[in-house]
This record gives C-alpha cells, structure tokens and sequence, in this order.
C-alpha cells in the first residue's frame, strides 16, 4: 500500500494569499489522502533573512497594487469566502503566531484567519483573539513560544520557502502561492511536478 503523502502548509496570518489558501488546503488534504501538517512561520522575520522587504505590496507600482488587490477579490470570490482588508494592515502576528504554536489545529488556524481577513479584525489585539475562544491563560504563555516561532521561521527558510503561502509534498517539492493548488493537488496524488 502506498504511504499517505505529506503536505506541508507554510503560512503567516499576515497574509491575504495565505488566508485564501488556508480556506482550500483541508479540502485538498481530504480528496487526495494527504496528512496535513501545519507550519506556521514569522514572515517579516523570513523577509528579513532573505533580503526581502517587510510588505511586499508597499513597494508594488499603483499599478501593480491595484491588480493584486483586484485579484485577492477574485479568488475569493472564485472560492466563495469573504475577505475584507484589515485596517491595521500590515497585520502584527506574533502574539497569533505564538498562541496558535500552543495549539496548532487547523480550526484554530481557520478562526484567526476568518478574524484577521474574513472580518477585517486587529488579530495583534489580545481582546480579538480572546473572542476567537483564546484563553487568558494561552495569552499570558504566549512569550514562551518565543523559541518555537524562531525554529519554525528558520526551518521554513531551510526548506527554500520564500513567501507565503508555501506547500511542500513529502519534504521534497515546494511549491508557492495559492493560484497554484491545482499543481499541489496534483503533487499529492503522485503526479511528477518537477
């Protein structure tokens, strides 16, 4: 019997392309049999060791940013899910990063993605991330994932991803951005991408 793949989903909730790959990859995991394994990661902090500026779209044409914006509407509409642009963009996501590292599920994966992206909310503000079902007591441990958020920045930069989101299939392809799930779906079936 042929093992079940792995497919790794790297993301940071400050990501409106990762929010909307968010809402597919479970679905995808599913259909193709596919163990889905979490990896959250500080994307400034990943931008930084790369020589990347910190937000992308600030630096983007007028030009440029108005079809990234149009096109983030039309994949979400596409997919059916809401998106609404945070007004504290850029979003601050270590404290969500750092509580979601204590609790890695995809549904609390989904609850701050919908928060931060679905409903345009301040996922940095401890008081939205308590109304997301985060206790006090998560809040006030989540420096103790300071460590945890690094190592997982790094392994993500020694796994070659760049940006986010970014999927790798059974620790060999990676493959970045969510207009490519077709190609990711096919990887996970056993199709040679490469």
């Amino acid at each position: 019997m042929k093992p079940r793949p792995k497919l790794e989903f790297f993301f940071d909730f400050s990501s409106p392309f990762a929010y909307l790959a968010s809402t597919q990859v479970g679905a995808l995991a599913r259909r193709t049999g596919a163990d889905l394994v979490l990896r959250p990661l500080l994307l400034g902090g990943l931008f930084r060791d790369i020589g990347q500026v910190d937000v992308p779209i600030a630096g983007m044409s007028e030009a440029k940013r108005q079809y990234v914006l149009r096109d983030l509407q039309r994949w979400a509409r596409w997919w059916g899910v809401p998106l609404a642009w945070p007004a504290a963009f850029p979003l601050r996501t270590v404290l969500p990063l750092r509580v979601f590292l204590q609790s890695p599920t995809p549904e609390r994966m989904g609850r701050i993605f919908a928060s931060a992206w679905g409903r345009g909310e301040d996922i940095g503000d401890p008081a939205v991330l308590s109304a997301l079902g985060v206790s006090s007591v998560e809040l006030a441990s989540a420096g103790t994932q300071r460590e945890a958020l690094v190592l997982a920045t790094n392994t993500a930069r020694d796994c070659g991803v760049f940006g986010v989101p970014a999927f790798r299939i059974d620790e060999t392809a990676l493959i970045w951005g969510q207009d490519r799930l077709d190609v990711v779906e096919r990887a996970c079936r056993g199709e040679r991408i490469e």
